[in-house]
């Protein structure tokens, strides 16, 4: 097991070579929060929405951040959600970051929230009128939220991420528009096998995996995790840190 003083320094030597960074999402065990720390993932994401087989109550969402205890960053997810409510789980569990899987949009974010951070997933399909409006409304944003990123994810049209399906990678080959203000965090069926290919193809500064590393929804494997971390250093990339490092 690596001690947390020998994960931090090895973490910011990583990052101080490599700006690239891994979130995996949809933590429910503490056991699986320890292995991904110790495989050198730079952020987690905690499930709230609660029609997700990741989903997670406050109590156990309190008990994994308690178990992360600062060694990575924690993403809340979050699907059309109230804004009040989101406040309320960023105050009391200290989250670093908010990501937004509905159909949120600009307005559903008060002018408060202009210290908070925002990642927005969304898919990006061929020719979708709808992807478009979405990501140039969240780019040209003035309410005073910080976007940290896209987030894109494979669509779906019942299920908001975890689905296992592929991104297209090749519609972001060329960056398109709306997504070049914004640091591009790739998701969608992502595993070690096939996420080398993926980042050749999109250039994203940042991947994100779910099921790519699970057992089974919300049971992750120690040996998927390694892999995976293994095989984003092996693509030698070039990202945007898209959360600021821990003090």
């Amino acid at each position: 097991m690596v001690k947390r003083e020998e994960h931090k320094i090895n973490n910011q030597v990583r990052k101080l070579a490599d700006s690239f960074q891994i979130k995996f999402c949809g933590f429910t065990r503490e056991e699986d929060v320890q292995a991904a720390i110790d495989a050198g993932v730079d952020a987690i994401g905690l499930n709230f929405y609660p029609k997700s087989p990741r989903y997670i109550t406050n109590a156990r969402a309190d008990q994994l951040v308690r178990a992360i205890d600062k060694r990575a960053l924690v993403v809340g997810v979050f699907v059309n959600e109230a804004w009040e409510t989101i406040e309320k789980m960023q105050s009391l569990l200290s989250l670093d970051a908010i990501q937004l899987h509905g159909s949120e949009l600009p307005r559903s974010v008060p002018p408060s929230a202009h210290a908070t951070s925002i990642i927005k997933a969304m898919p990006w399909r061929a020719d979708s009128a709808e992807d478009v409006k979405m990501a140039t409304d969240w780019s040209n944003n003035t309410l005073g939220a910080t976007l940290d990123g896209f987030l894109i994810d494979a669509y779906d049209p019942v299920q908001h991420g975890g689905t296992g399906r592929t991104s297209r990678w090749d519609l972001l080959q060329t960056r398109p528009l709306p997504l070049q203000k914004s640091r591009l965090i790739l998701a969608g069926g992502l595993t070690a096998e096939n996420v080398v290919q993926a980042i050749t193809i999109a250039k994203p500064d940042a991947v994100d995996t779910a099921s790519g590393i699970e057992i089974s929804p919300g049971v992750k494997s120690a040996k998927k995790m390694l892999e995976f971390v293994a095989a984003v250093q092996k693509a030698k990339v070039d990202g945007r840190a898209w959360l600021a490092e821990h003090v």
